[in-house]
Order: C-alpha cells, then sequence, then structure tokens
C-alpha cells in the first residue's frame, strides 16, 4: 500500500477535498465543504431508514469524499471515478480509515447500468452533468432513474437563459455550450485536467425549464430544490435538487386532476404574483383611496385591459363573466 507521500509524488496533491485520516492530519488544507454537508443532511432527512442500511453511488467521485463521507456513517458505498490520479487517492483513504464497505471503479459514468452496478438507495450526481454533452446528459439521468430506488441529489450548473437549442431525449432543450478542451488536446493532457470532462471539448448547461422537463419526463414522480443547508457564497446558476422516483399517486377527489399528468415546464414563463407585490406610484394610491366604489369598479375594465392591472381571475368573477 502506498503511503501518501508516495500518492502525492505519484498523482500529485489532492486538488479539492479535505479528509482527516486515522493519524490526525488531513488529505490537503483544512477547508469547510458546504457541499459535502447540504448532500449529507438531505440523503439523510429523506431517505427514511438509518445511512447504515443505504447502499449510495457516488458518481463521478474525484477524490472521493461524499463516498467517504457516507461510508463512515455505516452505508455500502460505490464510488466511479474515470482517472487514475484520483481514483488511487479515494483507494488511499478507503483503505487507511478501514472501510470494507466502501468500493471505488475506474470507470466511464456514461456507462452506468443496472447489469454493472446495481440499484442504489441514494446516488450522488454532483459536480458532473455539467461536463456532459446534452444527449450523454440525459442518458446519464436515465441511466440514474434505472438504478435509483430511493433518492437521486443532483448539484449542477444550469444555464440562467437559453442560448442555443439541442436534441436531448426525443426534444430540443435549451442552454449553453461550455468549453472543457482545446480541439487538439491531447489524451494526456485532457487526463490530466482533473475538473473537466473526460473526452468530450465542449459540454451542455441546461436551464432549469429544460431539466426539469428531462427529469419528469424520464419518470421521477417529483423534484424538489435545496436550499437548506445553505450554500454560503453560492452563485445562483449553481443548483442542488432532490429527486425521487416513487409512484404515481392517484387523485381520489377530482377525476380532472387525476387525468393531468406531466405539464411542460416552459423556457420563458410570466410569473404571476400578487397585486400587493407591484409598486404603484403616489397618485395610483390615492386614487385607489379617495375614489368611490362605484368609480373605481368602473375604471377596473379600462385598467385591466391598459394592463396596469392583472386580469381578475378569481372563480367569482368567472362566474358572473358566464350570467352575462
Amino acid at each position: 500500500m502506498l503511503s501518501y507521500d508516495q500518492v502525492v509524488t505519484e498523482y500529485g496533491e489532492w486538488t479539492a477535498m479535505s479528509i482527516k485520516l486515522p493519524n490526525g492530519k488531513y488529505t490537503r488544507k483544512q477547508a469547510v465543504d458546504w457541499r459535502l454537508r447540504r448532500l449529507l443532511q438531505v440523503a439523510a432527512d429523506t431517505i427514511g431508514r438509518p445511512l447504515s442500511k443505504c447502499r449510495v453511488l457516488d458518481l463521478a467521485c474525484l477524490e472521493g469524499h461524499y463516498a467517504i463521507e457516507f461510508g463512515l456513517h455505516g452505508a455500502e458505498t460505490v464510488g466511479i471515478e474515470g482517472r487514475e490520479a484520483s481514483l488511487a487517492k479515494c483507494e488511499f483513504v478507503q483503505k487507511e480509515l478501514g472501510l470494507n464497505r466502501a468500493k471505488f471503479i475506474l470507470g466511464d459514468v456514461r456507462d452506468l447500468s443496472v447489469k454493472r452496478h446495481g440499484q442504489f438507495d441514494i446516488i450522488i450526481c454532483s459536480g458532473i452533468l455539467y461536463h456532459l454533452r446534452a444527449e450523454e446528459a440525459w442518458r446519464l439521468l436515465k441511466n440514474m432513474h434505472d438504478v435509483c430506488k430511493g433518492i437521486v441529489l443532483v448539484d449542477t450548473f444550469i444555464a440562467l437563459e437559453s442560448h442555443v437549442s439541442v436534441k436531448a431525449g426525443q426534444h430540443e432543450r435549451g442552454g449553453l455550450f461550455y468549453h472543457e478542451h482545446d480541439d487538439a488536446a491531447s489524451k494526456e493532457i485532457k487526463a490530466s485536467a482533473l475538473w473537466a470532462s473526460l473526452d468530450n471539448e465542449s459540454s451542455f448547461w441546461f436551464t432549469q425549464p429544460s431539466l426539469l422537463n428531462m427529469i419528469a419526463e424520464i419518470g421521477f414522480t417529483s423534484c424538489m430544490e435545496v436550499l437548506l443547508p445553505v450554500m454560503p457564497g453560492n452563485f445562483n446558476d449553481r443548483r442542488t435538487y432532490l429527486l425521487t422516483r416513487g409512484k404515481m399517486q392517484q387523485i381520489l377527489s377530482s377525476e380532472m386532476t387525476n387525468a393531468v399528468n406531466f405539464q411542460s415546464v416552459p423556457e420563458r414563463e410570466e410569473r404571476k404574483f400578487d397585486p400587493i407585490q407591484i409598486k404603484r406610484s403616489w397618485l395610483y394610491k390615492n386614487a385607489k383611496r379617495c375614489l368611490p366604489q362605484t368609480i373605481k369598479n368602473q375604471l377596473k375594465p379600462v385598467l385591466r385591459a391598459l394592463g396596469v392591472v392583472p386580469p381578475d381571475d378569481t372563480p367569482e368573477f368567472a362566474r358572473k363573466k358566464k350570467l352575462e
């Protein structure tokens, strides 16, 4: 077994993950890992059983911190990593900590399947989806659905608006292209870029609507954005989602509601809000306060037609319109 110094000499320093070793030293300078805190807490809160009873998959695990952490909580863990240098660091820590239920595999997450890897209670897909081409990301989401028997945690960059549209699955998806490697980059140069894609020169970042549509089309029954635990200083284009593979529930009290399954999320959606959220002028506020109700009722249709006030979509208004 290689020593810490031998691992560093042969494979380089740890680049991201500060993991405590048995001798009290760390793989690199100590630092707070807010994403580790978030992923562990959300998984423990939602899986519905002790972590020691779970099988956990860490995709594109880099230096293995997430798989190691879940392993320390007693879970059976599998980490898939595509680069030998990072895999060597994973295996070094696993052996140092004596985690017999933790296993690390040299492999490509694009080859994920039930046949190769089995099924998992918890799947961590952190920092990988945005390093793939659009169609590859679609297939990975589909494969995660196949191997999932509980929850998937996706932590990824998203495009805040659609710059280009590409096909992934059966539909066009909005997003942007992200440069990974120069066209002339050799296999060795790509392998040394530990925080980039394995081989593709560019990857695709989906907009949130496109990502949500894919998640629903593939068959995940719910998707929630994780806001706590917090990620201090995190950018608005990095999000964490909790996906569940459950059973679609039947609505017993409303046939019309039960008949509605998947609603596509549009790329650009005008958000509805209560009129109290709209900033009004001094003149508007005083007119509303001083004018008699009869005059205000006469002005409302004009103001709605001009877009000054939102349309009345209450059931009572619809009933009156029908009577008219």
